[in-house]
């Protein structure tokens, strides 16, 4: 009982720490406005002056935030046969949710992806000798977060099953950190495609694919599509085999956890280029948001009945 009072006392803290993160900048964040060069100053000033030092000891923060972690996860079993199966697929399509809206206002505002690494790695081989050190900068980010989410030994069906993840607060509070450094580098005037605050946005995707990647029931990838693709097509082809043949097709039930998650990605490109233009970069917050309601298991999840004794 100790133990659990102090984890939920912890919770608590935690998300109290992230909306006061959030509210420090957040008057000045969702006023979009064009702000001369160099008009910086104070505390904003310092942050931008030393936004790659800051970043990293902000990564290291978030990643801290991550070590909170130490448990076992049960199995609930194969995706389709899951009695929760409603509950898993709408906390997929949450969090693809939210990677497609930041990976879409890294895209609007400064060119870069930072939810999915194929194309990084393509243009870091391309480039090599010529600016590529900023999409490998970008591959280290996200392998850098999918560690934490490893060494933390994350309970991999926490967000699916309404339970208090510190790996996903850690993801959240990585992205809020990320918009803090993109604000005062933009109060700077010096936001580009190599800006510091892209690699705590990678950072963060990294955290939270490595957790929905280890779920038990299948590798679940929230932040990248290639592999749903591929089993979208698969998945319909053995089915439409089966068909043909008069066999006993297989459930599509995969096949639509696969083909949602990548309408909601494509749904968070969406809102982020619904949002970019009155807010900015700082519309990473709304997904951040989401984020840290998943962490703290503030999304309502249905419980499973509890067996009855005689």
């Amino acid at each position: 009982m100790a133990f659990s009072a102090r984890s939920k006392s912890v919770r608590g803290l935690l998300l109290l720490a992230l909306g006061l993160c959030a509210l420090t900048f957040q008057s000045l964040a969702f006023t979009k406005t064009e702000v001369p060069e160099a008009q910086a100053s104070g505390f904003t000033a310092v942050i931008a002056d030393h936004a790659l030092l800051m970043s990293f000891v902000l990564m290291a923060l978030s990643g801290a935030v991550t070590l909170l972690e130490n448990s076992t996860t049960p199995n609930p079993g194969p995706a389709e046969k899951r009695p929760d199966y409603g509950t898993f697929l709408m906390m997929q399509n949450l969090l693809c949710f939210t990677s497609g809206f930041i990976n879409a206002l890294c895209i609007i505002d400064m060119g870069m992806t930072v939810s999915h690494q194929s194309g990084n790695t393509s243009h870091a081989g391309r480039l090599i000798m010529n600016g590529g050190a900023k999409f490998f900068h970008l591959m280290c980010a996200f392998c850098a977060g999918s560690f934490f989410a490893g060494y933390s030994k994350s309970d991999v069906e926490a967000v699916y099953q309404g339970r208090f993840s510190p790996n996903m607060l850690g993801a959240a509070l990585a992205v809020v950190f990320g918009c803090m450094i993109h604000y005062c580098k933009a109060e700077s005037g010096h936001n580009d495609a190599a800006s510091e605050s892209l690699l705590l946005f990678a950072f963060s995707q990294g955290i939270q694919n490595g957790v929905t990647r280890r779920c038990t029931s299948l590798p679940i990838c929230t932040t990248h599509f290639t592999g749903y693709l591929t089993d979208v097509g698969t998945g319909l082809g053995l089915w439409a085999r089966a068909m043909a043949n008069g066999e006993a097709p297989p459930t599509l039930l995969k096949v639509l956890l696969f083909a949602a998650g990548i309408l909601f990605f494509l749904l968070g490109g969406v809102a982020a280029k619904e949002t970019h233009g009155p807010y900015g970069m700082q519309a990473a917050l709304i997904p951040a948001a989401i984020m840290a309601a998943v962490a703290g298991g503030l999304i309502p999840v249905p419980k499973p009945a509890k067996a009855q004794t005689a």
